[in-house]
């Protein structure tokens, strides 16, 4: 047995099919093209902990890996973090830590890989959650840390997407982006690997990321791999496939009542007279939902799986799945891709051909069956076409042709005998010029965002996310933002149905403070409060009232507003909704005092220290920035609010005259205080003032202590609320032209002299700031100059968390 052979033998306890192997120990390939329940996310993990351990110069050292669906996530993360505690006293006896294993979504801080960016990490996700972020605009989070997961997603990362048939324009987008990161350069190697049981190599032959000469290299089974056994099992895995005498045909209400009447006396006669678990997956929540609640008259194990619940509840019913019992569970395509589960019936409803295929994939997924039987229920899509939905009519048709062809038999053998093409599809493709676009992350002056969710998935399937609270009146500004356990996707189209049509409808009925409770919410970043919405879009964060409605736990989403919905108290700690705004200052509120010079004697430190761990050549340029950081924190307005009052703590400052970058309370403006005042742009503003002209890395630096927060960036501009300064002077985030920072004492007895701070440099044309920012992408391009403001970002939490801790202390 070879070395790599004994490893993921060790991993997994079983010995890897060759496939495995040769992925292993040989170059990644481009495409894996490899049968369903053959092993694909082990194949890839395992290589991937084996490569980083021999230290492969080809492997990033953050696996991201992207999932077309929520029900994929969890089960990925389970067995990752298998995998990874297997593999832990091998990355101890090398001298390293094992690599630690997070799931990126909505309503979760997770800081501890984002503050490591030299630690291996395994990073899963949905489309939705990981293509956002490496577009600049990641869905459901702070727009802070935006820059933050787009540097670290797109430098020294290996990035896997697994069932890309699924994955609509996000297989396009996922291609566009690795051309990009080839084109501009990265730090550290960065590559992808597309991957599907059905693979299609035709969407990946974009504008920028053409085939090569002799196609995308391709790993796939060997004839050493079909004669194995266990292999043969599978994919000779008998599947008989009826044609069920049933169709719908015309999305008429009545007449998908009648349909789902008879489905339901179908369903449920098949399941008596066969047991074991009966799969039906639908392509609508609507019908899948309507299903349910017919089957629920008729079967007594009973479970429904879509996309549209909150994370507790999709988890009660995914338990079904697991179970031993007879029982039926109803699916929408969310089941559709790599659900470790093995139906002894399956209906499914017409669906295009490459779904069809994972589809017939959930019966009978290991061979052990003996009269494993499919039967699909056919939509007269020729006759209406929005039965095709959410789908393309064209596909349909095509795979009913594709059925027959089929016949009875559905064995994973006879489906790869079936030649298929899929039909072209035209689709928005994200270009270099978005994606410069995309870089700037200031929004515009009515505090929205470019919307990114184009590029992401398909124009009907993107999302809003929901969730429910109980408040008084309108909500509070302290109110925090969701956990995940709270919040539900919803389709853009049913939030909007939500918001513009029956939550209006209903509060044209309701008074005093009932209207209040029937108002949708977003959280305004600018304004730093809860703003109420009117038109929803897509990847927005929703605030409902529970007496508001539209959700069941058994059912998910439903869009009714009836009876209140039962509010969740997420496990995990919320992000306060204040560490967001412009005018948000978290990260300065500890549990002691801290002095600004040696706050900046800290962060100095730990950059040098991280850029060594990293071994980039940008070790000074880092450690200048560190120490120049946060200089803007002696500007009188800033000292005033970390200084008085000391509210909610007692303990005054060590000394009276101190200058401060840390206290023991919770910052607020005292009255008549600026707002809005960000002091990294007094930081960046001092440095431009003080570094002489021909400093090679003068723009660079100012640049990273503005970006440091990850909200003053590419301009700088006032905001819509915020207070002019007087006599017509020019006023940006808090800094009036001309206010004066005093004396600030730096590391190794260096000091910055007194500083008037200009604003010029805020007005468009020459030497401007925009001017300033733009030159640097040019230079550096997006991913490198991210990385190199985030590499001091983390720097500085590192910081701020040892001086929370005491290491420093002597």
């Amino acid at each position: 047995m070879s070395t790599y052979e004994q490893f993921f033998s060790d991993i997994t306890t079983f010995a890897p099919f060759p496939y495995q192997a040769r992925l292993g120990t040989e170059a990644w390939p481009s495409l894996l093209d490899v049968p369903t329940g053959l092993g694909k996310t082990a194949a890839v993990v395992i290589a991937w902990l084996h490569k980083r351990l021999t230290d492969d110069g080809d492997t990033g050292r953050r696996l991201v890996y992207c999932l077309p669906t929520r029900v994929l996530v969890d089960q990925t993360r389970l067995a990752a973090e298998a995998w990874v505690k297997a593999a832990a006293p091998r990355f101890r006896d090398a001298g390293r830590a094992a690599p630690s294993v997070h799931v990126l979504r909505g309503g979760e801080l997770d800081e501890r890989w984002q503050g490591e960016p030299e630690s291996e990490a395994i990073l899963i996700g949905t489309q939705d959650m990981l293509l956002s972020r490496a577009l600049n605009r990641g869905f459901a989070m702070s727009p802070s840390r935006w820059p933050m997961h787009f540097a670290w997603l797109n430098n020294d990362a290996f990035w896997v997407f697994d069932e890309i048939q699924l994955m609509g324009v996000g297989v396009e987008t996922s291609a566009q982006l690795q051309a990009f990161r080839d084109g501009w350069g990265v730090e550290g190697p960065s590559r992808s690997l597309w991957m599907s049981a059905t693979v299609g190599a035709g969407q990946l032959a974009t504008v920028d990321h053409p085939a090569p000469s002799g196609g995308f290299p391709r790993h796939t089974l060997l004839a050493e791999d079909r004669a194995l056994d266990r292999v043969l099992e599978r994919t000779q895995a008998k599947k008989r496939v009826i044609l069920s005498e049933l169709a719908l045909g015309s999305s008429k209400k009545a007449d998908e009542a009648a349909h789902l009447e008879a489905l339901a006396n179908e369903v449920a006669t098949a399941h008596e007279e066969r047991g074991g678990l009966t799969l039906v997956i639908l392509n609508s929540v609507k019908r899948a939902r309507g299903l349910r609640a017919l089957l629920s008259k008729k079967v007594v194990e009973l479970g429904l799986i879509h996309s549209r619940f909150r994370a507790p509840d999709r988890r009660v019913q995914e338990a079904m799945l697991a179970g031993e019992a007879d029982r039926v569970v109803v699916a929408t395509q969310a089941i559709e891709a790599g659900v470790d589960v093995s139906a002894r019936t399956l209906f499914t409803e017409l669906a295009p051909w490459p779904s069809m295929i994972q589809r017939i994939g959930r019966c009978n997924r290991y061979g052990k069956e003996a009269q494993a039987e499919v039967r699909v229920v056919d939509l007269r899509v020729e006759d209406d076409d929005a039965l095709a939905l959410p789908y393309d009519p064209a596909a349909m048709l095509q795979a009913r042709g594709l059925l027959h062809d089929l016949g009875d038999d559905a064995s994973p053998a006879r489906l790869s005998a079936i030649s298929f093409s899929p039909p072209v599809v035209v689709r928005p493709v994200v270009r270099r010029r978005d994606l410069l676009q995309l870089f700037d992350t200031t929004p515009d002056l009515f505090g929205n965002d470019v919307d990114v969710s184009r590029f992401i998935r398909d124009d009907q399937d993107t999302d809003v996310q929901v969730f429910w609270r109980s408040f008084e009146g309108t909500p509070a500004a302290e109110l925090p933002g969701p956990g995940h356990g709270e919040l539900c996707a919803v389709s853009i189209g049913a939030a909007r149905d939500l918001v513009e049509k029956k939550l209006k409808s209903k509060r044209a009925k309701a008074k005093g403070e009932a209207t209040k409770r029937l108002w949708a919410y977003a959280w305004d970043r600018t304004r730093g409060e809860w703003a109420r919405v009117e038109r929803p879009h897509p990847g927005q964060v929703l605030l409902l009232h529970v007496s508001a409605g539209g959700y069941d736990p058994e059912l998910g989403f439903t869009g009714e507003l009836r009876g209140d919905v039962p509010a969740v108290q997420p496990a995990e700690p919320s992000p306060r909704s204040d560490a967001d705004q412009l005018a948000g200052d978290a990260r300065s509120q500890g549990e002691r005092w801290v002095e600004l010079s040696a706050h900046l004697e800290h962060v100095e430190a730990e950059a040098r220290e991280l850029s060594a761990r990293l071994d980039v050549s940008a070790a000074d340029v880092l450690g200048r920035a560190g120490r120049w950081h946060d200089v803007g924190k002696a500007h009188p307005e800033w000292q005033r609010k970390i200084v008085q009052p000391a509210v909610d703590a007692g303990q005054p400052p060590p000394t009276p005259d101190g200058v401060w970058a840390k206290s023991p309370h919770r910052l607020r403006p005292p009255s008549g205080a600026r707002k809005y005042l960000r002091h990294e742009l007094a930081s960046a503003l001092a440095w431009l003032t003080h570094a002489p002209d021909e400093e090679p890395d003068r723009a660079l630096i100012a640049y990273l202590l503005a970006a440091h927060h990850g909200k003053v960036r590419m301009a700088i501009r006032s905001g819509p609320q915020e207070e002019p300064a007087p006599d017509g002077r020019l006023f940006a985030h808090g800094i009036w032209d001309g206010d004066e920072l005093p004396s600030v004492r730096q590391p190794a007895g260096a000091s910055v002299p007194p500083t008037t701070l200009r604003l010029h440099l805020m007005q468009l044309g020459a030497g401007s700031w925009r001017e300033l920012s733009i030159g640097l992408l040019e230079q550096h391009g997006p991913f490198r100059l991210a990385w190199l403001e985030s590499a001091l970002r983390a720097a500085d939490w590192r910081a701020s968390r040892k001086e929370t801790e005491g290491a420093y202390d002597e």
